[in-house]
């Protein structure tokens, strides 16, 4: 228990002491007693000699409110300090309105059940469970034994406060940071869309939303289509109204940066991502689509429904705040756990190993110009690097659960790890929206005292319709998210079978919101490269660079954070299937014959420097294995790519008209 700054003396039971909520009375003139317990007020009598139960007195008071009164044993009645066993007093006594005294963990119990519903069926479990009844008292008794060591482990978990932890500020933030993230997206994606689906694109999303309704309709399900592929795109998909729906989800992305009506914002960010996620699942079904997606629901319960989100309605419903600390905590672990199961085709894990940083800083999608360097890096800081990696996806986790300082120490883990994810790679806004997850972590005591201030005379608004619509919605939400992600996670933990729990996955699998994670669990040891070259004659050949795909000759590795380069992400996938199947991917066809006919759209997505003026009647794919240069070669060339050939994956053809 958490309490007051100095031990009350047992002969003053008037005194008042200054807690970190307001000055209050712990025992107050016997009149003013008998006043409030005529309001059927119980009194916890507890050991003001206790250092343990000093430190959390304060936070039992705050968590039962005006339903229970606070004193001390030392100004207690006689009978009350019998009960509590004397002098050293071994146990808390609860005096009831009905004059009946209870004891130890049953008085424990009913002090936080006084106000707090959930804390209401451990109580009842108590009454009721005998077993649950005698674990409780020999867990309450255990602590008084070892009050000293208790009360010094609450100092090293809690630090100097245990009060309950408020939410108000990284509410606040946390959904104007996935705002921010949904503005990204939305531009980076509108800046590409043109190329990759409009009507001149690779894969125009009006071709693939007929093929889906004629698919529909021939089986006699045609209004199938719609749950099949929930997007808005089906209310117009021409190249203008891409651009429509582009910019309805950046308008909303920025009413919710601002906190204008933000659960209309964040549903509207949320509903036109799905919408392109959906329409367009070649080019948006990356992990960090599916984690924006999820997330961005989230907040839809996350955010005050009102007009405004101020400060003083920041603090999220606790329902809606664990759902985001459990997206946090399954991203996270998933992430460590499918690197244990990691083998390749020959049985190699290459994480279990410890020779997996070995192969990423150069094999990952988009490596930056740090990764060069990291690559430089001993083995003994690779394999150091990866127990940390191990520790922080498979422990960290458990430890957002703990009081405070663990909280805060699986906050700093993964934002370090976030952190030197970015610093040696490219993954657009994935680490971004990592951290902003992190943040919900967060209570308002570890923010600066600055920030505190500004939220300490917020005014909470008042409760309206909306949110009460909310109060009523979100535990149906929470139940139906709990479940369906922990079937997801028991898929990758290996404890069931797909078939098992594809039935109820697969009924809200369109929506994209629940999903399982986990990149590169099995580390790729080689990076294979498609090389494009057109003809007109077939004899002389000119390649097609793109932006951010490596080459050889690619000495220039820029940090693209937040962009995402969808085209180039898709080539790195392409060069890796052309390589374990022989033949490159279905949709590589479509973007030759988009070349051939030389669309704008599509040349907008590649380098504007070095690309052929022509119109090829002929292409023919190259393959290539990228290793980095080692430290001498790049010293002597400034080549940051040594490349060898691959002449069985050199296909040539002729792509008519």
């Amino acid at each position: 228990m958490l309490a007051s700054r100095r031990a009350l003396t047992p002969a003053d039971g008037h005194q008042t002491k200054t807690t970190g909520l307001a000055p209050y009375t712990i025992a107050g003139s016997l009149a003013k007693m008998d006043e409030r317990r005529s309001q059927n007020q119980s009194v916890l009598y507890w050991d003001a000699d206790c250092a343990f139960c000093r430190r959390w007195v304060e936070r039992w008071q705050a968590a039962s409110g005006e339903a229970v009164i606070y004193r001390t044993l030392q100004s207690a009645p006689p009978d009350v300090m019998a009960a509590a066993g004397g002098e050293p007093f071994q146990r808390i006594v609860m005096s009831c309105p009905d004059g009946s005294l209870i004891t130890g963990a049953h008085a424990a119990l009913a002090a936080l059940a006084a106000d707090q519903p959930g804390s209401s069926l451990l109580l009842r479990a108590y009454r009721t469970l005998p077993l649950f009844r005698q674990i409780a008292e020999a867990a309450y008794h255990w602590v008084a034994r070892h009050r000293s060591w208790c009360a010094n482990m609450t100092n090293l978990l809690w630090g100097r406060g245990t009060l309950v932890t408020r939410y108000r500020i990284s509410g606040y933030f946390f959904p104007r940071l996935i705002g921010l993230i949904y503005v990204f997206a939305f531009l980076s994606l509108w800046s590409q869309i043109d190329g990759l689906a409009g009507s001149r694109g690779i894969l125009p999303v009006e071709d693939h939303l007929t093929a889906v309704k004629e698919s529909f309709t021939a089986a006699d399900h045609p209004w199938s289509a719609w749950w099949a592929v929930p997007s808005l795109l089906w209310f117009g998909s021409s190249d203008l109204m891409l651009h429509v729906w582009l910019a309805a989800g950046t308008a909303a992305s920025v009413a919710l940066v601002l906190g204008l009506l933000p659960a209309v914002s964040a549903f509207t960010a949320w509903i036109c991502y799905l919408s392109f996620a959906s329409g367009v699942p070649l080019f948006l079904n990356f992990q960090w689509d599916a984690l924006l997606l999820e997330a961005g629901l989230l907040v839809v319960f996350y955010v005050p429904w009102s007009l405004r989100a101020p400060c003083g309605a920041s603090a999220p419903p606790r329902a809606a705040r664990l759902l985001v600390w459990w997206l946090l905590f399954r991203l996270m672990f998933e992430s460590g756990l499918v690197k244990l199961y990691g083998f390749d085709a020959t049985g190699r894990n290459t994480w279990l190993e410890g020779t997996a940083l070995d192969y990423h800083y150069f094999t990952q999608p988009i490596p930056v110009w740090t990764s060069w360097w990291f690559a430089q890096c001993p083995d003994w800081f690779h394999v150091l690097s990866l127990s940390v990696v191990f520790a922080i996806e498979l422990l960290g986790p458990f430890f957002m659960i703990g009081p405070r300082r663990l909280r805060m120490a699986a906050f700093w883990a993964f934002s370090l790890l976030m952190a030197l994810i970015m610093a040696s790679g490219h993954y657009g806004f994935f680490n971004l929206l990592t951290l902003a997850l992190c943040v919900s972590l967060v209570d308002d005591a570890c923010w600066p005292s600055w920030l505190q201030r500004c939220f300490a005379g917020s005014v909470v608004a008042t409760a309206a319709w909306p949110a009460r619509l909310r109060g009523k919605l979100l535990p149906w939400f929470a139940m139906l998210i709990v479940v369906l992600t922990t079937l997801q996670l028991l898929l990758v933990l290996r404890f069931v079978r797909p078939p098992a729990v594809a039935p109820a996955l697969g009924v809200f699998a369109p929506l994209r919101s629940t999903n399982s994670y986990g990149l590169f669990s099995v580390m790729t040891t080689e990076r294979p490269e498609i090389t494009i070259e057109g003809s007109v004659d077939g004899h002389t050949w000119q390649p097609y660079r793109f932006r951010y795909q490596m080459a050889a000759d690619k000495n220039n590795l820029p940090f693209l954070l937040p962009h995402m380069p969808r085209l180039d992400w898709q080539m790195w996938f392409a060069a890796l299937e052309y390589r374990s199947s022989g033949q490159p991917p279905g949709w590589i066809m479509p973007l030759l014959g988009r070349l051939q006919e030389q669309s704008g759209p599509v040349l907008d997505l590649l380098d504007p420097d070095g690309n052929p003026d022509l119109s090829p009647s002929f292409f023919r794919l190259r393959l290539d294995l990228l290793t980095f240069a080692p430290r001498e070669m790049r010293a002597a060339t400034g080549r940051v790519w040594q490349a060898s050939p691959l002449p069985g994956y050199t296909i040539e053809g002729n792509l008519q008209r």
